[in-house]
């Protein structure tokens, strides 16, 4: 299952300026946790956003009848780099890649932008 959480007990009680200490750091953490979900959602967003592109061009690859084999020799890239960027396990890509595997199956990438607050 999972790594299990271990229980420490101090042997002694905090200072007050200890005390202090730690309240502050939960005071920054609660203050700033509203913004660091917003970023991991936006961040998740953008990596289903990035999977759905690369499961789509899979489709396209498929129907065209080409092989991973066939993509990585037109394009150069790892055929086991391709399988994984059409699964949505490889979250690092850079937009050559992107643009090359596209070009590859005939497809052009284009990009807009869109205000952060949008979803």
């Amino acid at each position: 299952m999972g790594k299990e959480i271990e229980e420490h007990v101090r042997e002694r009680y905090l200072t007050e300026e200890e005390a202090a200490k730690y309240r502050k750091i939960r005071e920054l953490v609660a203050e700033e946790l509203p913004d660091l979900r917003q970023r991991a959602t936006a961040r998740l967003r953008e990596l289903r956003d990035a999977a759905e592109v690369f499961a789509e061009l899979r489709k396209v690859r498929e129907a065209q009848g080409l092989s991973l084999a066939d993509v990585q020799r037109i394009t150069g890239i790892d055929r086991s780099a391709l399988s994984k960027l059409e699964r949505g396990e490889r979250a690092n890509f850079t937009v050559d890649t992107l643009t090359r595997y596209a070009a590859a199956v005939g497809k052009h990438v284009s990009f807009h932008l869109t205000d952060a607050t949008e979803a």
